[in-house]
């Protein structure tokens, strides 16, 4: 029987890889110097941070936790004259919708995106807002009517639901988001001290095998914290999301 813990192991990559199909792209960075900001990043700061509005910095900050907080603050301010946070968050949303326009409508079968969209909007929606912030503001933009624009709409909203309980179980677990990044579990480049850098941090860093454990730790509760959402789906609802997400990420050129 397929439960709620393995789903939530089974799609965490896939996922991650179906956002990067626009976060990382070079005509994403594009999009943002062409709209004003001085760099890619900071377009991919206020992109994601957006959706909290035009607040101060610091709450931004604390929305996405993995960036330097002053990374976020140089980004914050540095929103073109004539656009608010939040319409740059439109803009973002443009990006995420055309990626699912282009890449996923005209390539798969419309049953399984529906399948994708339907199911992973019913984990979306048995979150609480207090789970993350940037995560209850992602799940509040409107909705595309394109099928797969909407897939890759609900897979960036649960990026950002498993990023915001993330950012609870670490801050569980007695460590900072710095440390969470030193001694991250993902593969080179994403963890250590060369990641910490690209995410603005600057060094000495600490050794990370200080806070190995509490780090695999934060993942346990991580996943402990989806368990009740993701627990919505049915057993077989659960193993029919899996597959679908695997194989249709699976069969991404990217």
């Amino acid at each position: 029987m397929t439960t709620p813990e393995a789903t939530i192991e089974r799609v965490f990559k896939p996922i991650q890889q179906f956002t990067r199909g626009w976060m990382m792209a070079e005509s994403t960075d594009q999009y943002g110097v062409d709209l004003g900001f001085a760099t890619g990043r900071q377009f991919w700061v206020v992109g994601r941070a957006g959706v909290l509005g035009s607040c101060p910095w610091q709450v931004a900050a604390g929305g996405l936790a993995f960036h330097a907080p002053e990374h976020v603050e140089q980004a914050w301010h540095a929103v073109p004259a004539g656009l608010t946070h939040l319409e740059v968050a439109g803009h973002y949303l443009g990006l995420i919708n055309a990626w699912g326009e282009r890449e996923l409508t005209p390539n798969f079968e419309h049953a399984k995106l529906e399948v994708i969209d339907s199911l992973g909007r019913r984990i979306i929606d048995a979150a609480p807002d207090a789970l993350g912030s940037v995560f209850a503001g992602w799940r509040a933009m409107p909705r595309p009517s394109d099928v797969g624009a909407r897939v890759a709409l609900t897979t960036h909203i649960l990026r950002e639901m498993r990023g915001a309980a993330h950012i609870d179980a670490i801050i569980a677990c007695g460590i900072s988001p710095l440390d969470a990044i030193l001694a991250s579990t993902n593969a080179p480049p994403r963890t250590g001290p060369e990641y910490a850098a690209r995410m603005g941090f600057t060094g000495p860093f600490r050794d990370p095998e200080e806070v190995r454990a509490q780090r695999f730790e934060a993942e346990e509760v991580t996943a402990r914290i989806l368990v009740p959402y993701f627990s919505a789906l049915s057993p077989s609802e659960l193993a029919e999301f899996g597959e679908v997400v695997e194989t249709t990420r699976n069969a991404i050129d990217m």
